[in-house]
């Protein structure tokens, strides 16, 4: 039996290495065929938006993005699978609409993966385009969070999990994030100080989003050991 046990934890962590392996060079090849590929989503947010309420699955499409950037944050690039099964969860997997956002966000997943593993500065939140109203894209913004904490606060060693995340400043961004999946909107105010104030908010989630996953590196480190 320790054998047996030996030789599936080998084979765990086999997979675990040959599934980074493989993202990475896919992205080489996609990134010699479209310079331009990691600043860019080919998606299409709303595209994506209304495919997953046809399929009725609870998520949207900005919570799903902060949903991959948390599990890729805490178990690195094996966390596409986790994802796509609470993204789908009681959904009739068989459906047009569930492949094609399955497609879609096995993408995402790449793009998004390499971004952070490069510590590119173009990472990029998946939100609706400046061409959207400020108040669709502040909610698109709240739901990231939510989604981003939603896959933050689990993981295979929750109590190691807890004391990294405990630590300044994650525990500080974190707090942040539950606060912005509350705000709204403030129509008083004038559209110019909106849009201000929601480009200052983005752009500190997308800074916080890369910090984070550079925090968690000895985590990510310590979790590759214990499948080994």
């Amino acid at each position: 039996r320790q054998y047996n046990q030996s030789c599936l934890e080998n084979f765990i962590w086999f997979e675990f290495c040959l599934n980074e392996i493989i993202y990475y060079y896919e992205e080489i090849i996609l990134r010699g065929n479209n310079k331009n590929i990691m600043g860019n989503f080919e998606s299409n947010f709303h595209d994506l938006e209304i495919n997953l309420r046809e399929c009725e699955s609870g998520w949207y499409a900005a919570q799903c993005h902060g949903l991959l950037c948390a599990r890729l944050s805490v178990i690195g690039a094996s966390a596409l699978n986790v994802c796509l099964e609470q993204i789908f969860e009681d959904v009739n997997n068989n459906t047009s609409c569930v492949k094609f956002c399955d497609v879609i966000l096995q993408d995402i997943f790449k793009r998004t993966w390499i971004q952070l593993v490069e510590r590119q500065s173009e990472f990029t939140l998946y939100l609706p385009d400046d061409q959207s109203g400020v108040n669709e894209r502040a909610n698109a913004l709240a739901q990231w969070c939510d989604g981003f904490l939603h896959g933050i606060v689990t993981g295979k060693d929750p109590k190691k999990l807890k004391e990294f995340l405990g630590k300044e400043p994650s525990s500080i961004i974190i707090k942040d994030m539950l606060e912005i999946t509350r705000a709204s909107v403030d129509e008083k105010a004038e559209v110019e100080e909106n849009e201000q104030a929601y480009i200052e908010i983005m752009e500190y989630i997308r800074v916080s989003a890369q910090l984070i996953y550079e925090e968690l590196a000895d985590f990510r480190g310590k979790y590759k050991k214990k499948l080994n």
